[in-house]
């Protein structure tokens, strides 16, 4: 149901972290894969099984931070997980935030990056057409704090999927670019400064 690439950039590993339709509630839902490169083709390698279920529906979206290191993941209707996306720093849950205010399922997660080390999370409410905005870095206290910033309106249907450009492309996405699908398979394009209004900042 997700995927997701992990670049480590300390040791230049590569990996891709997968989650199932189902899966089993016991701390293994997700799979987390080396790619190794083999004369012209590829194998993966399973490092290891990871991450609580709550088993209430499913876990669908899954994003990477390569900077900071870590994997989110929307476990739907409770709210995102977070973990070390080194597979060699333990599988010990680090946050679980947006736990409050969704309309029912928590879904695409995407990372909009300032800097290499600060920005913003935004997570898709996908029955009420928005998406809740949390500070990429953390608080000043705890990294792992992730508190509510801002949610923003958008014009998606039941948004599932979601990711963003935080660089600038042309002279219509100077800030970046937000893409968001509904159910219809619609893709939506947003400038971030348009998104961002007041309350976000914006790349320089």
């Amino acid at each position: 149901m997700g995927v997701a690439v992990y670049h480590d950039q300390g040791t230049g590993k590569h990996y891709v972290v997968a989650g199932r339709k189902n899966g089993p509630t016991d701390g293994t839902y997700l799979w987390q894969y080396e790619i190794i490169g083999n004369q012209g083709s590829i194998e993966l390698k399973l490092v290891r099984k990871f991450g609580t279920f709550s088993g209430q529906k499913e876990i669908e979206a899954i994003a990477v931070d390569n900077e900071l290191g870590y994997i989110y993941y929307s476990d739907e209707g409770v709210g995102v997980r977070k973990y070390f996306a080194d597979p060699t720093k333990g599988n010990k849950e680090l946050a679980l935030f947006a736990t409050e205010g969704f309309a029912k399922d928590h879904e695409g997660i995407s990372i909009y990056k300032l800097d290499e080390q600060t920005g913003y999370i935004l997570v898709s409410d996908q029955a009420a057409n928005k998406f809740h905005v949390f500070p990429r870095e953390g608080s000043k206290e705890n990294p792992h704090h992730h508190k509510l910033i801002t949610v923003i309106n958008t014009g998606t249907v039941n948004s599932d999927g979601s990711d963003i450009v935080s660089v600038p492309l042309d002279e219509t996405f100077k800030k970046g670019l937000f893409v968001a699908m509904s159910d219809d398979k619609t893709f939506q394009f947003y400038k971030w400064e348009d998104l961002a209004g007041s309350a976000l900042k914006s790349i320089k």
